[in-house]
């Protein structure tokens, strides 16, 4: 009884956490717009543990770009902030940016409205879509394996290359997903982040993972025994365009906010994309 007493009174804490840091109007059904040009603030949700995307930094060690995280003394910075102020900017706002785990994203968007947008590195897919409305694309990705230099599988030219490899994603993603294409691959059970599957990769617990390239090379480089690897057409993994496209996801009723966000991303140049993610890659720790 005490155990189910407890767990109500934090639901209710919970949701009276909600009423206050969400600004009060905000629904989790219905066009939000004015509410959130009222409060004058938009809440981005993003990891930030996943380079060059996102990453967390000390306040000393931040740069111009980077943006404090919500309730910490450390900040954000990454090609995904890049994004996020840019469409605040746009929208006139103050950006509040909020560090969610990966599984947490999608349910304090639809569901606690404690964050009014996703800028994550995520791909819309038809199962996101259920629940969420995606923009329109704001990156486009290509992915690789990242594994040991001195692994045996460091020459491969192909994925069916990997006949008994330890292969690892991340849970809840295409990096997961994509395992299965790897010819005679042993489909490890996924892990929660980016970060703890360098370190597995590294300590020699798994042979490889998937990635995408821009965090492939940001991996890579601050982890001088890992490598990539890159295919030729035909020899790589068969990806849909919506496992590909990287967008931002917004509640299903913020069709306002939605419409506002695609026009200031057809005002962002592929030129000033690409630049951006070149600076987020020399940037990142």
């Amino acid at each position: 009884m005490k155990k189910v007493l407890m767990i109500g009174f934090s639901g209710l804490l919970f949701l009276l956490l909600a009423g206050c840091t969400n600004g009060g109007n905000i629904s989790v059904d219905q066009d939000n717009y004015d509410a959130i040009q009222e409060r004058g603030t938009i809440v981005v949700g993003l990891e930030c543990a996943y380079a060059p995307f996102n990453w967390t930094v000390e306040a000393s060690n931040a740069s111009n770009t980077a943006v404090m995280i919500d309730g910490t003394a450390n900040y954000c910075d990454g090609y995904d902030i890049q994004v996020a102020t840019a469409i605040a900017d746009g929208l006139g706002l103050n950006l509040v940016v909020r560090a969610i785990e990966w599984d947490g994203l999608i349910p304090s968007l639809a569901e606690s409205a404690q964050i009014d947008m996703i800028i994550a590195g995520m791909s819309p897919t038809s199962e996101r879509a259920q629940t969420v409305s995606f923009s329109d694309e704001y990156y486009h990705s290509t992915h690789v394996i990242v594994l040991r230099s001195d692994s045996v599988y460091a020459n491969a030219t192909s994925i069916d290359e990997f006949s008994g490899a330890n292969v690892v994603g991340q849970m809840s993603t295409i990096y997961d997903d994509l395992i299965v294409q790897m010819t005679d691959a042993v489909h490890a059970n996924p892990l929660g982040d980016v970060p703890t599957i360098v370190t597995a990769i590294n300590a020699g617990t798994y042979d490889a993972t998937i990635l995408e390239l821009p965090v492939a090379i940001a991996i890579c480089a601050s982890n001088s025994e890992l490598t990539y690897i890159t295919f030729e057409e035909g020899d790589g993994f068969d990806v849909s365009y919506e496992d590909s496209a990287v967008a931002i996801a917004v509640r299903q009723g913020d069709v306002t906010l939605l419409s506002n966000i695609n026009t200031i991303l057809s005002t962002i140049t592929s030129e000033q994309r690409e630049a951006w993610m070149v600076d987020a890659i020399d940037r990142q720790p």
